[in-house]
This record gives structure tokens, C-alpha cells and sequence, in this order.
């Protein structure tokens, strides 16, 4: 049996909505009735919730220096892990302790497939919502009240993170990504999603000591994950982005995956929730046709100029 450390992020602090805080606990709970690959892969829990003392902002920022502990501990002793979180903000707690963690020499590549760029600021975004800045953050280009929210003092160096399917964004965060030099993969380039994830991780192969990948759940097309936070039409299907976590799943340089952004009130039927499950089998599990990366073509197809 595969044991794998798996750290539950029980909020919404970041978000508009209160019920994606309870992904972890649900989807722990189904697992009991229905587990994982028969039995033969178990996930060990551990589940942090946001305390209640101080600002809305004093208690992400524990919470995200909290969740880095773990991820911290987990990548110093090289066990690989998964991350449920609520909403996408939990990134600032996921990342940051693998930073902590690799040598001052050493690099992390992150590959984040989203519909959205998650590069606001304060001072750039529509909502305020903090689940749309992450990114920013993670690169060192925040404003002062989101750097505070941060509980590290390493970044990722901008060629060091790839964005995949993008299709929903506003002007000043692709500014901010453009500015920095960040290589972001729109969705309407992509004609194979395998092809282009293997790309991608053999480009931060060559550059980074350990690799991650955070998925938001909006990235995959309503029709197969309904029960996110924020929907965005036009997503690829959930088979095409399996196949594609099966033909790079333990890549020696994986270190984790974290999926953020299930709402379970937009689930009635449970289908995103199975869907979760299928992805961590997809990438977890040890029955992969093809342990390589295989070929090196992109997947890209053409270029697209955001207007």
C-alpha cells in the first residue's frame, strides 16, 4: 500500500464563497466509504483551519504559515504530498514551505493550471477577493498588505512558473505576468494537453531542483466540474487532463499537487467530487503507461495575443 501525506487547507478566508473550506473534510469522509485504487493507495490527513483571532488578514497569514509547515517538512524529507484546499489562496501556504525547504541554490518550477491568472494585487483587483492574487504573491510582486499575507522570504523566479489554460483574465494582472516574464500557455493554444505538460516539465527540469503543480478546478470545462467556485466555459474536459497528470505522474522531480476551488454547493451529485478522487489516482497512481516524458513537442498551437 502507497501512503500519501496529504494536507487538508479548511478555508475560504480567500474567497467569496464559505463552503470550499469543507473540501478536505468531504472528501476525507468519502474516502472512508469508497477508498482509493481498492485500497492500494491511502492518504494520510492532516487538516489545519483558520483560527479566529484578529483580521481576516492575521488569520490567512498564520493559516498559510501553518500549511507550510507541512509542505516544508514533507519536501525536506522527500515524501511526496497532495494539497486539498478551499480557495486558491492556499497556494500562499503550499509554496512557500517548499521554498523554505530547498537549498538557498536551489529552484521550484510550478506549473499552475487555472482558467484564471490569479495575478491581482489589492490595488489592481475588481473583487478584492484574495484567491485571485496568489500568484503575484508567490513572485514577489505583491503590494504591501498581500506581501504580509506571505510566510516566506523566498519567491519563485518568474521563468521558473508556467501557466496552463488560461481563459479568463483581467488586463492588469496579465500586465503584471507580462512585466515579469512569466510563460503563460492560453487555452486556445493548446491541441494537445499531455503534449504540453510534458514540455513544461521538461523545461523546469532544466532550471529547478523539485517541481509542483497547483490545479484549480475551474480549469476543467463546467460540464465535468460543476462544483467550483468560479466557472469558466470553454474548459477542457476532465479524460484529456487525466491522461495528461498519467503521462507525467512520478516524474523524479514532482513534489506535490495541489487542486483548490471545489464548492460543494454548485455539487449536488457529487460529480466534481468523484472527479477529484479520479485525479489523484491519475497522478498518484502506479499503473502509468508511460513513466517518461515522452516527446518533447509543445501541444501549442499558434500563438494568442491577449487584447
Amino acid at each position: 500500500m502507497t501512503i500519501l501525506q496529504t494536507l487538508g487547507i479548511a478555508s475560504c478566508l480567500g474567497g467569496p464563497m464559505r463552503l470550499c473550506g469543507y473540501a478536505a473534510e468531504l472528501l476525507r469522509d468519502d474516502l472512508v466509504r469508497q477508498p482509493l485504487l481498492n485500497g492500494s493507495l491511502r492518504l494520510q490527513w492532516h487538516i489545519v483551519h483558520p483560527d479566529t483571532r484578529g483580521s481576516k488578514d492575521d488569520r490567512l497569514y498564520r493559516l498559510n504559515q501553518q500549511a507550510s509547515q507541512f509542505t516544508r517538512y514533507w519536501t525536506e524529507t522527500r515524501r511526496p504530498f497532495l494539497v486539498i484546499g478551499g480557495d486558491h489562496s492556499c497556494a500562499m501556504g503550499t509554496w512557500p514551505g517548499v521554498l523554505k525547504a530547498l537549498p538557498e541554490t536551489e529552484e521550484l518550477g510550478l506549473i499552475w493550471i487555472d482558467a484564471h491568472m490569479d495575478a491581482h494585487t489589492f490595488e489592481t483587483s475588481p473583487s478584492g477577493n484574495i484567491h485571485g492574487m496568489p500568484v503575484s504573491a508567490l513572485l514577489g510582486k505583491a503590494d504591501a498588505r498581500l506581501s504580509a499575507l506571505y510566510p516566506a522570504n523566498r519567491y519563485i523566479k518568474p521563468e521558473n512558473l508556467i501557466q496552463i489554460g488560461i481563459r479568463s483574465y483581467e488586463q492588469e494582472e496579465y500586465a503584471l505576468l507580462q512585466e515579469a516574464g512569466v510563460r503563460i500557455i492560453f487555452a486556445d493554444q493548446i491541441t494537445h494537453l499531455a503534449q504540453t505538460l510534458q514540455a513544461a516539465i521538461e523545461q523546469l527540469s532544466q532550471t529547478c531542483l523539485m517541481i509542483g503543480i497547483s490545479l484549480d478546478l475551474d480549469f476543467i470545462d463546467p460540464i465535468d466540474a460543476p462544483g467550483v467556485e468560479t466557472p469558466a466555459p470553454g474548459g477542457f474536459r476532465a479524460a484529456e487532463l487525466m491522461a495528461a497528470l498519467r503521462s507525467v505522474n512520478h516524474h523524479a522531480k514532482l513534489c506535490g499537487l495541489e487542486i483548490s476551488e471545489y464548492n460543494p454547493e454548485n455539487d449536488p451529485d457529487n460529480k466534481t467530487l468523484d472527479l477529484i478522487k479520479a485525479i489523484i489516482e491519475a497522478f498518484y497512481a502506479d499503473n502509468r503507461p508511460n513513466k517518461s516524458l515522452g516527446s518533447s513537442r509543445s501541444g501549442i498551437n499558434g500563438i494568442s495575443v491577449p487584447k
